[in-house]
């Protein structure tokens, strides 16, 4: 039987932190919490946890109290030039716990304050309860509001990502988003699992949704599998898949995904996202972004 989260509260001496190298888009990720009650199979940061007094990244939820107190006196700094921040990449700021704190309305005025950019990926309509935040803020700096949706398929998602909101509804948020905000919206296909949502069936209806929804672009990422990581996921398909678990053996053999696999998987991938005008380029709108951002600092002299 699956027992509630605990919430720990903790403090941090930065709000956000730059990376080793640049990630797609961002070299700066903040996240308000640590530990995801979503529960998601092929979660990649389990392994986040490991040294903490409490380290079940599903039930232990530790939350940044003073975060936001930091979080302005990054953006305050002389020396801090208002880069792209991601929000939420090794937890969702928008997961149960947030309804209790409240964080992230604090976290959404002060990147408006300072006119900072941010990206934000969530599975939980809780995001709607700032959206007029998020609008004031898309009305004065680049905003990226992405939703994950792996699969349509309402019992693999159930199994998979069993206390995530239904990729339907997910997709019901980013619409409403997209509606009433000038912010980009992403679906994000990651991870494509093998011989579970990379089938012909499967892309052609994710891409078919993203149409729906007017996405303004989709980003696909294959499973990767290391760690925890590896040992969550091969839990989850020993008692839900036991038929694909010597396949996933065979694809994984020298702990990365077999690369022929991976080409033949883009390789079928391209015209399908080609016909439907999906477009997978979601560094077009942050460099678009950089640019004119370089070009209002190239007039102020």
């Amino acid at each position: 039987m699956e027992h509630p989260e605990l919430v720990h509260e903790i403090t941090c001496k930065s709000a956000f932190r730059k990376l080793s190298k640049r990630i797609g888009p961002y070299r700066y990720d903040m996240n308000v919490y640590r530990g995801c009650a979503h529960h998601c199979a092929y979660c990649y940061a389990l392994y986040s946890q490991r040294y903490l007094a409490h380290n079940d990244f599903y039930h232990d939820i530790y939350v940044k109290t003073n975060i936001l107190e930091q979080l302005e006196k990054q953006l305050a700094s002389p020396h801090w030039h208002h880069e792209l921040i991601n929000i939420g990449s090794v937890s969702d700021s928008y997961q149960p716990a947030e309804e209790q704190y409240g964080l992230m309305r604090g976290v959404l005025k002060l990147l408006i304050k300072y006119r900072n950019p941010c990206i934000i990926a969530t599975k939980s309509r809780l995001i709607l309860r700032d959206l007029d935040l998020i609008k004031e803020l898309a009305e004065l700096t680049y905003v990226n509001i992405a939703a994950t949706i792996t699969t349509l398929d309402e019992r693999i998602s159930t199994l998979l990502e069993p206390h995530a909101l239904s990729p339907i509804q997910r997709g019901e948020v980013l619409a409403q988003i997209k509606q009433h905000t000038k912010a980009i919206t992403g679906m994000h296909v990651m991870p494509v699992l093998p011989y579970l949502n990379d089938d012909e069936t499967s892309l052609h209806a994710l891409c078919a949704y993203g149409v729906q929804l007017q996405v303004d672009y989709a980003t696909f990422g294959l499973l990767h599998l290391r760690g925890e990581t590896k040992q969550a996921f091969f839990a989850t398909l020993r008692e839900h898949f036991p038929h694909l678990s010597a396949k996933y053996r065979y694809l994984y053999r020298n702990g990365k995904l077999d690369p022929a696999y991976q080409q033949a998987f883009y390789e079928r991938l391209t015209p399908i996202t080609t016909a439907y005008g999906i477009n997978t380029d979601y560094m077009q709108y942050v460099l678009d972004y950089e640019q004119r951002q370089k070009m209002e600092q190239l007039s102020l002299w």
